[in-house]
């Protein structure tokens, strides 16, 4: 069974097509919607009190229609 979890943010390492996303939010555009798969592969930061960080290995990361 899957536990359920909550996160308020992510961090997403951008390769192809990082220059244009760039200026696109440099731009003023705020709230591109993403949908990403992938696999938590890591712990990245020591619990806080509030969170904890995990590494994730993306697998897919698309834009999607607002």
């Amino acid at each position: 069974m899957a536990e359920k979890i909550n996160s308020d943010f992510a961090i997403l390492d951008v390769k192809r097509g990082r220059v244009e996303l760039a200026r696109r939010v440099n731009k003023g555009e705020t709230r591109i919607p993403v949908t990403i798969r992938g696999y938590i592969t890591d712990v990245n930061s020591r619990d806080d009190g509030t969170s904890i960080e995990f590494a994730i290995d993306v697998t897919e990361a698309v834009e999607r229609l607002r």
